[in-house]
C-alpha cells in the first residue's frame, strides 16, 4: 500500500553529530562527521551531499544524553539507568546504507549496539 509506515521503530527529529566509517567496495572509508535528521533504535538519516552506495556497512558513534537515549527506547535495565543518570552516553551502533538521496542517505541499524557511559570530565570542549 502506498504511502503506509513501513518502519518499527518510531522516529524522531533529534540533530544528533555522528563519526561514521564505511566498507564499500572501493575499500575502508577514514572517520566522517555528519549530523542526523532523523534517528531511532532501529536507523538514522544521516545528512550529506555526498551519500554512500547502496549496502555499504557502516560503524557509527554518536554521543547522547540519557534523556536522548531513553526517549530513543534503546533497551536498558533500571539498574543500569539508574547509574548512568546525568552522563552522557556513546553509542556505537553498525549497520548498512538502505536508502540513498540527494540530501543524504538512511542507515538501518544491526542488532549489535554498543553502549558506555562517559564521565562529563571525558567530554571535550
Amino acid at each position: 500500500m502506498q504511502g503506509e509506515e513501513r518502519r518499527l521503530h518510531e522516529r524522531f527529529s533529534i540533530q544528533i553529530q555522528a563519526k561514521m566509517t564505511a566498507e564499500t567496495l572501493s575499500g575502508k572509508t577514514p572517520m566522517m562527521e555528519f549530523l542526523t535528521a532523523d534517528i531511532s533504535a532501529g536507523g538514522a538519516f544521516i545528512k550529506t551531499e555526498h551519500p554512500l552506495p547502496l549496502a555499504s556497512k557502516v560503524r557509527l558513534e554518536f554521543l547522547l544524553s540519557l534523556e536522548d537515549l531513553q526517549t530513543l527506547k534503546f533497551v536498558l535495565a533500571l539498574e543500569t539507568l539508574k547509574a548512568w543518570k546525568g552522563k552522557r552516553i556513546w553509542v556505537s551502533a553498525s549497520g548498512i546504507v538502505t536508502r540513498s538521496a540527494e540530501d543524504g542517505m538512511g542507515i538501518m541499524f544491526d542488532e549489535n549496539y554498543q553502549i558506555s557511559p562517559m564521565d562529563s570530565s571525558e567530554v571535550a570542549g
